[in-house]
């Protein structure tokens, strides 16, 4: 199955960043330019915008359907936005990584997480799990719960050196 924003596999750092914001871009601009299809009906507004859906510009870098259901690409956008930042943070704090696996748009595979980076001798040394909000009631839909479970760390942290992190953004 396609995803709005397909994953990142073996790549540095900056050239995953560079790759989620070409994306991102690209994504953004077919967004502004369908703001003229949002409805002003008021009786029918949240049924028309729940279904509205846009195009967007399939097979350009990482964009990979021709079209997204308009609240969930806002949702994506959230967390692509997020990931991008989680990973210029990640790249000051592990310099010389490799990203061996970014899901900025799906869910990880069994085994993965969000972000992935290996140390140049090929090693796991950091796994990230990206939340694109942060609850001021945390624990609400379970989220924490679950990337935590993610990240193997259900009853402690694993003493594996692996360093783990949930990326989340602030409240507003």
């Amino acid at each position: 199955m396609a995803h709005l924003i397909e994953p990142i596999y073996e790549v540095s750092i900056d050239e995953a960043i560079r790759l989620l914001q070409g994306a991102h871009a690209s994504i953004v601009d077919c967004v502004i330019a369908t703001q003229l299809m949002l409805t002003t009906e008021r009786d029918s507004w949240g049924v028309v915008m729940k279904r509205l859906e846009i195009d967007v510009p399939f097979g350009e870098g990482l964009v990979g359907k021709s079209e997204e259901k308009y609240v969930e690409v806002i949702n994506i956008l959230a967390t692509a936005e997020r990931t991008v930042s989680a990973l210029k943070w990640l790249g000051n704090e592990f310099p010389g990584s490799l990203v061996q696996e970014c899901h900025a748009s799906t869910s990880d595979g069994k085994e993965g997480n969000d972000i992935v980076l290996v140390n140049l001798e090929g090693a796991v040394s950091v796994r990230c799990e990206v939340c694109d909000v942060v609850a001021s009631k945390a624990g609400q839909n379970g989220k924490e719960k679950k990337d935590l479970k993610n990240l193997g760390c259900t009853l402690s942290v694993p003493d594996d050196n692996i360093r783990r992190f949930i990326a989340t953004s602030s409240i507003r």
